[in-house]
């Protein structure tokens, strides 16, 4: 899994899996994850995730582990 936030567009994108996107699902507003041809979640993305989860994405806890981000300036 790689987690990855672009401040230009302010999203915070989440690899589950490489693979060939078949389809994009809104789950919720301004967010979106990609599927495969067999419904497997492929990537997530969240736009507008400041206002969202708030702003400190230096790393995100996952029950009791913390996972680095890594910062992208596109």
């Amino acid at each position: 899994m790689k987690i990855a936030y672009d401040k230009k567009v302010d999203s915070l994108n989440v690899t589950l899996r490489i693979g060939k996107v078949e389809k994009t699902i809104e789950v919720a507003p301004e967010v979106f994850l990609d599927v495969d041809k067999n419904g497997n979640p492929l990537y997530l993305e969240i736009v507008g995730v400041r206002a969202k989860i708030g702003s400190d994405f230096s790393k995100i806890t996952i029950g009791k582990k913390s996972v680095p981000v890594s910062l992208l300036a596109m």
